[in-house]
């Protein structure tokens, strides 16, 4: 295939498959950063400038979406080269930038969050939609039983959390800041501590996701103290 072919196809695949999530990335951080203000050309143009957290998912789709072609179609060595080295050096600075990176290999559905304060390493394998990740949060393989976590839906996560291993959050669990989660955990409960105790079951966790960061810590303080 003629070299401008391959990259028309590949841009119009690419831009197909990441487009739709991506929009619900920006709806959900537009709706954190701004409640009250309705969506908009510019206002998610300005979004995509100042976040750089939203950056990093951006940068992380591309990698991802490349990283599933490479596995499914074989791309030959130069083709493969060709679109990784720009978005290598692009996802670099990205990185520098937010002190975060998000493994390749990760699945994130569309409209997942990540907190702009940064400081984040994560590698759970899937990630849920309508999902909020704090600042300083880790989330990765566990050597004992090289497993990653799979979080569900709606969780929301809050700053200086640590998750590792093969374990599944359920749908609309909370994790308070500092709570450090080593095995599975059922949807709605909410989590807190080192090692992870349950405080509540069956809570809405809604309130807190669509917060920004300092009013949502806020707001668990004052239900749950420090």
């Amino acid at each position: 295939m003629p070299l401008r072919t391959w990259a028309r196809v590949a841009g119009r695949s690419l831009i197909g498959e990441l487009g739709g999530k991506l929009v619900k990335d920006i709806e959900i951080a537009h709706r954190r950063r701004w409640p009250e203000r309705p969506m908009s050309l510019i206002s998610c143009s300005w979004l995509l400038a100042i976040s750089p957290c939203l950056r990093l998912m951006l940068t992380h789709r591309i990698a991802h979406w490349l990283h599933l072609k490479h596995e499914e179609r074989g791309w030959r060595a130069w083709q493969w080269y060709l679109m990784v080295i720009p978005l290598k050096l692009l996802r670099l600075a990205v990185e520098i930038n937010t002190k975060s990176d998000i493994a390749s290999g990760c699945e994130i559905e569309g409209g997942v969050c990540f907190s702009d304060q940064g400081h984040i390493i994560f590698g759970a394998g899937k990630t849920g939609a309508g999902t909020v990740i704090g600042a300083r949060v880790t989330v990765g393989m566990s050597y004992a039983n090289s497993g990653s976590p799979e979080i569900g839906r709606n969780v929301w996560i809050g700053s200086d959390c640590v998750v590792h291993g093969a374990i599944k959050i359920g749908d609309g669990a909370t994790l308070l800041p500092g709570t450090v989660l080593t095995k599975s955990i059922p949807a709605g409960v909410v989590m807190q501590g080192n090692l992870a105790r349950l405080v509540l079951r069956n809570f809405d966790n809604s309130e807190l996701r669509k917060r920004s960061d300092p009013e949502a810590i806020a707001y668990a303080k004052t239900k749950w103290g420090d």
